[in-house]
């Protein structure tokens, strides 16, 4: 670790706030970056690069680093991305961005397979109400897990639960691929 980063992390020990705002101006747009190359989900990137920094400044005094903390930072991302990944239980990149093409309907113009939106809009109604409800508002609308619990007045585990159900019963319907692509 370098003079300079042990400067660093000892003043952020301490609680120095101007420290930590100098850290989170020079590296945050970087963060972002990264994280878009493992999750493809900006909305989901900000959460995770915030809570990297949430975690850094509320944990600082326990920290241990021992290269810099440009590395800590970096690595810290990327284990937060590769966990949430692990969640969502995909794990081949190139498969979120067909599933969210799919779902969320970027770009959908673009995509010659008609039916396959077709059946996966069937699919999706076939889905019991509640479940199906929760569904579209994550992937049609975007919405957080939070926001989803706030507007049906449930918790977020259960909207975790409902998301979980609802993949796995699509899995199930498209029997885990759709023309060679594994999408869950």
């Amino acid at each position: 670790m370098s003079v300079e980063d042990r400067i660093l992390l000892r003043q952020l020990q301490k609680g120095n706030k101007s420290v930590f705002e100098e850290l989170y101006y020079e590296y945050y747009q970087a963060l972002i970056s990264l994280a878009e190359g493992y999750v493809f989900n900006s909305q989901v990137c900000e959460d995770i690069v915030h809570g990297v920094f949430i975690y850094l400044w509320e944990n600082a005094s326990d920290l241990v680093i021992h290269t810099s903390i440009k590395a800590y930072l970096y690595q810290t991302v990327r284990n937060k991305c590769n966990n949430h990944l692990r969640d969502l239980e995909i794990s081949d990149r190139s498969n979120i961005l067909y599933l969210e093409s799919m779902v969320t309907g970027i770009g959908f113009e673009d995509i010659e397979e008609e039916s396959l939106f077709q059946q996966l809009k069937r699919a999706i109604c076939q889905l019991p109400p509640e479940m199906a409800k929760v569904f579209r508002m994550k992937y049609l609308d975007n919405m957080k897990n939070r926001e989803i619990s706030e507007h049906l007045n449930i918790s977020e585990n259960t909207v975790k639960t409902q998301l979980k159900r609802a993949t796995s019963k699509l899995r199930i319907k498209f029997n885990n691929s759709v023309n060679g692509l594994f999408l869950f």
